[in-house]
């Protein structure tokens, strides 16, 4: 029996612990994640290795370094982008770019897993909204 080939979801968090555990649980639901420490990394696998357009893209910025050029090149990879940031964070670069959502602390993982589902467009939508 052939399987379908599962939705990517990328998390791009420098925090590996909170990586993994995100990770974990969209690998419970069902979807195939690829994690990354840095923007700049994803950009250059996506265009440098020709791997496939995620579904969703999950952008954790708190105690991230990045340059708005590298925002601007992941937006252009063309999937939805879930912000995620705290409450403190200069959110001034990342403010004027289209994001799918914004999350903003706090919040759960399950939520973050929801909003992911509904943007591959293969989950409910979430009940609540940040």
């Amino acid at each position: 029996m052939a399987s379908l080939k599962q939705p990517i979801i990328w998390i791009i968090d420098n925090n590996h612990w909170e990586r993994a555990n995100l990770g974990a649980v969209l690998i419970e639901r069902g979807y195939e994640v690829e994690g990354f420490v840095s923007i700049f990394d994803a950009v250059v696998m996506f265009y440098r290795e020709k791997v496939e357009k995620p579904a969703v893209i999950v952008l954790e910025i708190k105690n991230l370094q990045y340059q708005g050029a590298e925002l601007d090149e992941l937006l252009r990879i063309g999937a939805p982008v879930i912000l995620l940031s705290g409450v403190y964070e200069d959110m001034e670069s990342p403010r004027r770019r289209e994001w799918a959502a914004v999350l903003r602390r706090p919040f759960t993982v399950g939520q973050v897993a929801q909003t992911a589902e509904r943007l591959a467009g293969t989950g409910t939508p979430p009940h609540e909204s940040n």
